[in-house]
């Protein structure tokens, strides 16, 4: 594949601005704030398109980074490339709610049903984390990330001839993760929500109790008899004792008012006998007297015992109160322990969904190492072809590169085995690069796609960019180099010259 032309019809800060390429190393020159890295990124939106982020990350984003300030609504662009003596054109409309790519091949004048995956063909079904970390290097980020690690070994299973063709590891792994998140982000949530009303009601059982006690300790209060009431015998004799006081009152109440009713009797019977009105008169006031003073003599010497009744009374009235509600804090207390019960059946509940995130840690732990299995077996052509170039790019100074499992790269000098960080900083930068370049042939099945590189070569010195620019010429696919320096220019140009 080879990119004819970039137009960017309004993208950044570019209003209807085309670029034509040709095939082999195209050097795209320009100082500092000059758009370069703006057009680099063009290719990629072309590719794959713009997704707006969300939230904080909605502001830095590339479609933010990108979108025209002048007329945001106005956000597109298209490209023209060739692939097998075809010509195609990708337009895309990058306008947020207004999405849109449309692939034509105008060889053949068809407009591609579905434009992206049109272009996932030519570009021989390679994912975006693929392109950008291999075909497609930014600006100060020639090293490799984590996404290239489980993209290769995802491929490397599926390439091995002997699964089969329609398993995909990589999404297969990603599917489990998702399930996995999502079942993690329900536990907690429901975990949460419970604890939270467990708590509550926790807080409010623990109030009923207390409630419970007061009250009990208010019952025991008022269940006590007036001090004035005990003696100093031991609570056997209380009863006993209170009973001969109360006896006692009563015979002395009677007697009092059978004294008084005799008085009257005998003053009336005296005032009869008596002829003498004086005498009779002074009798019978007496008479009448001793009869008027039975009342408050009745109601003096019995006031103690009603006073007992009325105090005895008002007890039971304030005992039968706290005990009601008493009963009513106790069918509360035992209706919270019952939820409480309940909630803490539920969490167990949730306790033993774990299992499931259990298994889904063991479908993907077993899957990982199956995959990392093949990938041992089938990673010799990935580290043959990166050798291959790196050979090539250090002038045989390493002729060798193998790959663990988990990409952990290793490089054969002349003479010893290095690790990655054993090697100079401006070496460990070749190595990536030939990985990143033999990685995107692997991913595009043998096609050689063109190569985006945004200033990848700056820490290079004057002879590994020789080097490594004489490999680009001579490999003869398609380089669009972006750079501030005129030196890959000039070393390019002595390059075509000794041919």
């Amino acid at each position: 594949m080879e990119i004819k032309e970039l137009h960017l019809k309004h993208y950044g800060k570019f209003r209807d601005h085309r670029i034509t390429l040709q095939p082999g190393v195209n050097i795209i020159y320009g100082r500092n704030e000059t758009g370069k890295t703006t057009i680099h990124s063009f290719v990629r939106a072309m590719f794959f398109g713009l997704d707006r982020g969300r939230g904080r990350q909605a502001k830095t984003d590339e479609y933010s980074l990108r979108q025209p300030w002048d007329d945001p609504s106005y956000f597109a662009g298209s490209m023209t490339l060739s692939e097998n003596g075809e010509t195609y054109q990708i337009d895309r409309n990058f306008n947020r709610g207004q999405q849109s790519c449309t692939v034509v091949n105008r060889s053949k004048a068809v407009e591609a049903e579905d434009g992206q995956e049109e272009i996932r063909r030519l570009l021989g079904g390679m994912s975006e984390a693929a392109f950008c970390n291999t075909l497609f290097v930014r600006q100060a980020r020639a090293e490799t990330d984590e996404a290239l690690m489980e993209e290769l070994r995802g491929f490397m299973v599926n390439y091995d001839q002997s699964l089969d063709q329609q398993t995909d590891v990589s999404r297969a792994l990603q599917s489990l993760q998702k399930k996995k998140k999502q079942f993690v982000q329900k536990k907690k949530a429901e975990e949460q929500q419970l604890e939270e009303k467990i708590g509550r009601r926790q807080a409010e059982a623990d109030y009923v109790r207390r409630e419970i006690d007061s009250l009990k300790e208010k019952e025991k209060e008022l269940t006590k008899r007036p001090p004035e009431q005990f003696r100093q015998e031991g609570p056997e004799d209380e009863d006993q004792e209170n009973e001969k006081e109360e006896d006692k009152g009563r015979n002395y109440r009677i007697m009092t008012e059978a004294l008084l009713v005799i008085a009257a009797l005998l003053a009336f019977a005296m005032a009869w006998l008596f002829r003498v009105p004086q005498l009779r008169i002074f009798l019978g006031t007496f008479a009448v007297i001793f009869l008027a003073l039975l009342f408050p003599v009745h109601k003096l010497l019995s006031g103690d015992e009603e006073g007992d009744q009325d105090w005895t009374e008002e007890k039971e009235r304030q005992i039968g109160a706290v005990r009601e509600q008493l009963e009513n804090q106790e069918d509360k207390y035992r209706q919270l322990q019952s939820e409480l019960e309940l909630l803490y059946q539920n969490h167990m509940k949730i306790e033993g969904s774990s299992l499931e995130i259990e298994a889904l840690n063991l479908a993907i732990s077993r899957i990982t190492e199956l995959s990392s299995s093949v990938f041992q077996e089938s990673g010799g052509d990935l580290a043959q072809k990166t050798s291959e170039i790196l050979s090539m790019i250090t002038g045989g100074r390493y002729t060798r590169v193998s790959l663990g499992d988990s990409l952990e790269l290793q490089v054969q000098s002349k003479d010893r085995l290095l690790k990655l960080h054993e090697l100079s900083f401006g070496t460990m930068q070749q190595v990536y690069f030939a990985l990143r370049t033999a990685s995107g042939e692997l991913f595009a099945g043998g096609r050689q796609l063109p190569l985006i590189l945004d200033e990848p070569f700056a820490m290079y010195d004057d002879a590994r960019l020789a080097a490594v620019l004489g490999w680009l010429y001579h490999s003869g696919r398609q380089v669009i180099l972006f750079t501030c320096q005129d030196r890959e220019r000039r070393i390019l140009e002595k390059i075509k010259a000794g041919d």
